[in-house]
């Protein structure tokens, strides 16, 4: 696999090479790596050269800030290899946070530099591959010499100066080429060299292979026999034990069934007596298992009683419990309504104090009111009596309008002008006919108009306060009944969970009875089934020694 990846390698750095089709393998390698090159790393933003194994690389940072990330990538001068190494700005930031002088994430080329001189192409398996050390290497980064000074020819050019000037040019790509085509031929024998290498490496590992994989064929054919004839060996040894191993058992058995016989010639002459003994205890134990169980019966008695004691107490003491609570509750509620009605109370006479401070404040305020009103409309009428005064003086003193006689407009002029004189004749017949009287009456009646605009205005402006003070009683009607509808159900859901509890407790202490009752009721049934089977082997032992006596005498 190290092999293959390597001739891939190889083959990527020939890609530019002549001689490969666009569908051959190099030619699909050669796309991967133009594809390497092409995809976007973001902006140029330093280059420095250095010296790595001999040979002088180019290196290049790039700044990508949409990905965040910052790429070092070496491009060697000689043989055109390029290796990358990339940060994000998190990791290269890290990089510098004990260096006071390049904390500083401004210091750009500093920390470009900086990261040049720790940069090394170490080999990693059979891979080179671009790392950063901990301390700078004995290669010196240097920043690149371009071409800052350009002699530019000035002042006019004969026809030969620029024809040599052309060839020039043309000399430089040519030999831009040629140079070009010699590292590319150079590349291509190198490549195929390392090829044939890989060949012959190939070849001397399959032989390699071949030679041990017969050696170790041979060692366990011989590991095999060698197998089989400690088997053989081992079962014959085997054999021979276990016929030595039957006779002494067989010699055991004899022994053994001579010894049991005389036990058990012994061992019934014990069991007689032992049966004797084991009778009379057991009839012993039989009165005092029937007196053990009359006692227990009178203590159960006894505890059952004291039970259903214990149980009416509690009852009683529920009953004057759920009381006490009825009563608190009841209690509550009373309170709850004497502070609303207390509430309503002082909220009416709030509301009342509050009509009467604004009727007081009316009847004061009406009559100076009423006076400003009045004052304010003499001084109007006194202002409009002096326009008219003042426009009638400058009337009378206008000089006259000049009439067009000539012209389109003459008629025009000529029938306004007549307009404007019966207008003005009939506007002075109707001033010298009013008299005094009629100013009297339209002044009393312009007052009187006032007066009543000025009474529809204050009784709009009444309505809408009348309006507005119905919305906030309104208002505060709605939300005190919400607030006793909140109330109430607040008090009405206290109430269904105290009696939910109360419901769960009687629940629980009527199973807590009940498992009780059960948990007795088993361990009866219990103590009378083994009584029952302790009766049972009792009669059956009781029958065993009987018949072995039975036995014995005949």
């Amino acid at each position: 696999m190290l092999r293959l990846c390597r001739l891939r390698r190889w083959l990527s750095r020939v890609r530019g090479a002549p001689g490969f089709p666009a569908g051959s393998p190099q030619g699909h390698m050669a796309a991967e790596e133009e594809a390497y090159d092409e995809k976007d790393k973001g902006p140029l933003v330093y280059q420095e050269s250095k010296v790595f194994n001999g040979e002088t690389f180019l290196i290049n940072v790039y700044d990508h800030t949409k990905r965040r990330a910052v790429t070092f990538e070496t491009y060697g001068l000689e043989s055109q290899d390029q290796l990358h190494i990339q940060y994000s700005y998190q990791d290269f930031d890290g990089l510098f946070r004990f260096n006071a002088e390049l904390m500083n994430p401004n210091r750009k080329e500093g920390r470009f530099h900086w990261i040049s001189e720790r940069l090394a192409i170490l080999i990693v398996g059979k891979d080179r591959q671009l790392k950063l050390q901990p301390e700078p290497t004995s290669e010196v980064p240097e920043l690149p010499i371009y071409e800052t000074v350009r002699k530019i020819p000035t002042g006019r050019m004969d026809l030969k100066e620029r024809q040599r000037l052309r060839e020039q040019m043309d000399m430089l790509d040519i030999k831009r080429n040629e140079n070009i085509h010699k590292r590319k031929q150079e590349s291509r024998q190198r490549f195929l060299q390392h090829v044939f290498w890989l060949k012959e490496e190939s070849e001397r590992m399959k032989r390699e292979h071949h030679e041990k994989l017969e050696a170790e064929r041979t060692r366990r054919v011989q590991m095999k026999e060698e197998l089989e004839r400690r088997n053989k060996e081992a079962d014959r040894l085997e054999k021979e034990r276990q016929r030595q191993r039957r006779i002494a058992v067989e010699a055991k058995e004899e022994r053994v069934e001579e010894r049991d016989a005389e036990e058990y010639r012994q061992l019934r002459a014990r069991w007689k007596m032992r049966d004797a003994e084991k009778a009379k205890a057991i009839q012993e134990a039989i009165q005092r298992k029937e007196k053990d169980l009359a006692e227990l019966r009178a203590k159960r008695a006894q505890e059952r009683k004291h039970e259903g004691e214990i149980m009416q107490k509690r009852e009683g003491a529920w009953s004057v419990r759920e009381e006490r609570i009825r009563r608190k509750n009841h209690m509550w509620l009373k309170a709850v309504l004497e502070v609303k009605a207390e509430r309503l109370r002082m909220a009416k006479m709030m509301q009342e104090r509050n009509q009467e401070y604004l009727n007081l404040l009316h009847s004061l305020r009406q009559p100076i009111f009423e006076a400003q009103l009045k004052r304010m409309e003499e001084r109007k009428q006194a202002a409009e009596a002096i326009a008219q005064s003042t426009a009638e003086y400058h009337e009378k003193r206008a000089v006259p309008k000049k009439v067009k006689k000539k012209g389109k407009n003459a008629l025009k002029d000529e029938a306004a002008k007549e307009k404007r004189g019966g207008k003005k004749e009939e506007g002075k017949e109707g001033k010298e006919g009013k008299s005094d009287t009629d100013k009297l009456l339209d002044a009393v009646e312009a007052k009187m108009r006032a007066e009543m605009e000025e009474q529809q205005r204050r009784a709009k402006f009444e309505r809408l306060r009348d309006k507005r003070i119905k919305e906030l009683q309104e208002a505060r009607v709605q939300k005190c009944n919400a607030h006793m509808a909140e109330v109430r159900e607040a008090y009405r859901k206290k109430k269904f969970e105290e009696e939910q509890k109360a419901n769960q407790r009687r629940l629980v202490q009527k199973e807590k009875e009940a498992e009780i009752q059960a948990a007795a009721d088993k361990k009866k049934q219990e103590l009378e089934r083994l009584q029952r089977l302790r009766e049972q082997n009792i009669a059956r032992k009781e029958k065993e020694r009987l018949a072995a006596l039975a036995a014995m005498a005949a």
